[in-house]
């Protein structure tokens, strides 16, 4: 008889097993799969990982552009929802398979990598999105919001290559963003990169901190900042 338990026990367990095992769906999808199954699936989150550059030319329609190649990319992540269907896309699926086996270590639950990339995208007459018909650099105000509109509270950095201040302070939030994990997300954006963004926001001093708490601005820091003075000024605990 306990031979039987045991045995009833194993199996229930490999059931438990399976089913854990089968809550997370990664896969990379031909083109036309993946805008079918882009249109078909609500409340979705669209990701871009090719550079800012590349993104400005031309991108799918709502996406969120986040560098695949830029350092951050795995902390940049922590600002999707990894409980969303998170769509995603390069030029040709190297970089986006790469980025979903990176989503895949950090618990996204649901990742569609499109095969062939926007130039398989291109090559069916799929529609894309140009920022260049209007004079429009860089990321969208509507992709801008998206990050700030979290329920966890947002530092976006505001900044330069060639900003001497800039690189003092990049360390700082580096370890703001390790200590603060879960607690608060950290963004840069470069004014170069995102000129029309910084623009519409009328930005002329960098490095600049604006601090989003419940999707509105709570606060402002100008210049270099000493970590305990971001963190005094923030009132993160």
């Amino acid at each position: 008889m306990k031979y039987i338990w045991g045995l009833l026990l194993l199996a229930l367990m490999a059931c438990e097993s399976n089913s854990a095992q089968n809550t997370s769906n990664f896969s990379t999808l031909a083109v036309a799969e993946f805008k079918q199954q882009l249109e078909k699936t609500k409340n979705v989150q669209l990701l871009d990982v090719r550079t800012p550059g590349e993104y400005m030319e031309e991108h799918l329609e709502n996406a969120l552009n986040i560098d695949y190649n830029d350092p951050n990319f795995a902390d940049q992540l922590n600002n999707l929802d990894k409980n969303k269907p998170t769509f995603i896309y390069c030029l040709s699926g190297g970089r986006s398979n790469n980025a979903m086996n990176t989503m895949k270590a950090k618990g996204f639950k649901e990742v569609y990598n499109m095969k062939g990339g926007i130039l398989e995208w291109k090559g069916s007459q799929f529609p894309l999105t140009k920022n260049v018909f209007n004079g429009w650099k860089g990321m969208t105000k509507e992709a801008f919001e998206k990050i700030t509109q979290n329920s966890t509270p947002t530092l976006v950095d505001f900044r330069a290559k060639w900003c001497g201040p800039c690189k003092q302070l990049k360390p700082i939030l580096d370890e703001l963003a390790k200590e603060y994990a879960g607690k608060l997300n950290v963004v840069e954006i470069d004014i170069d990169e995102n000129k029309s963004l910084a623009d519409d926001m009328h930005i002329t001093n960098i490095p600049l901190l604006v601090y989003y708490k419940d999707g509105k601005v709570a606060m402002n820091i100008e210049g270099f900042t000493e970590k305990k003075d971001i963190i005094a000024a923030l009132k993160l605990q």
